[in-house]
């Protein structure tokens, strides 16, 4: 989203705040980021997740990580495991919660409220005409995902048992951050796919598994910001992740600001 983390402070800053039409919106006084970038992270505790190093990991991102584990580390912060249990659960909860909430909200772009309009003979065409040109492939496939979690047979079976399960993610990051300040992981367990890779086509759930290290925090509500950490044998850039407590950006910054700066990525 931005070219460094002070762009992302000066961003974040202008776009935070309450909007009393926003029900979504907390109601909370909104910190100075820029404020924290470049301040002493001594002492700060940097959580590292055994769940998220599973066999097969990518050698060079588990490198990586190790790297940006010992930057931290020689800045003065202190690296603690912690555990997140139910991390293995994270990717079926998400692809039920997400589409489910896509069915939902998109239900409305209708081509006479809101969105694209294509006329038709009658009433179901313009429906369909519209919903059939006006939304992608993926986005087609998350709807009736979605519709079939919330339909009355499965409404139980899938969409609450998966509301039960983010409830226990929320509680694992929760119970981390007693132990803890931030959270590092990597962000994606393989390097970029290749500009109009057919994989998402072809096979969704391979590409879904990419976001095994970023649905958890989706889940969970918490702040998180990814920052690349170097480059692959391919040339490929590799990302960091960094997980924080609920409305506490502050410490985000000021870890990820230290890293940025002692990674000194160069793009190519």
């Amino acid at each position: 989203m931005t070219k460094d983390v002070r762009d992302s402070a000066l961003m974040l800053q202008a776009m935070a705040g309450y909007d009393p039409k926003d029900s979504t919106s907390s109601n909370m006084a909104v910190p100075d980021f820029e404020k924290v970038l470049g301040q002493d992270i001594k002492g700060l505790k940097i959580g590292i997740p055994i769940e998220y190093k599973p066999k097969g990991l990518n050698a060079e991102i588990a490198s990586y990580w190790d790297k940006a584990a010992e930057m931290l580390k020689s800045r003065g912060a202190e690296l603690v495991e912690i555990s997140l249990p139910h991390t293995k659960y994270a990717l079926p909860t998400y692809y039920i919660i997400a589409p489910a909430e896509t069915s939902s909200n998109l239900a409305r772009y209708d081509g006479i409220r809101y969105g694209l309009r294509i006329n038709g003979e009658k009433l179901d065409d313009l429906y369909i005409n519209t919903r059939t040109q006006g939304f992608g492939a993926e986005v087609k496939r998350r709807i009736m995902i979605g519709t079939y979690v919330l339909s009355a047979g499965y409404y139980d079976a899938y969409y609450i048992k998966a509301q039960k399960v983010r409830r226990l993610i929320k509680e694992d990051f929760e119970k981390a951050f007693e132990k803890c300040d931030v959270i590092l992981t990597p962000t994606t367990p393989a390097s970029a796919f290749e500009i109009g890779d057919k994989t998402m086509n072809e096979n969704p759930i391979n590409m879904y598994l990419n976001d095994v290290f970023t649905v958890s925090v989706n889940l969970a509500g918490l702040p998180a910001m990814s920052l690349p950490i170097g480059l692959d044998s391919k040339g490929l850039p590799l990302g960091m992740q960094l997980i924080g407590r609920a409305f506490d950006e502050e410490t985000i910054f000021k870890a990820g600001y230290v890293l940025e700066e002692d990674a000194g990525f160069k793009r190519k």
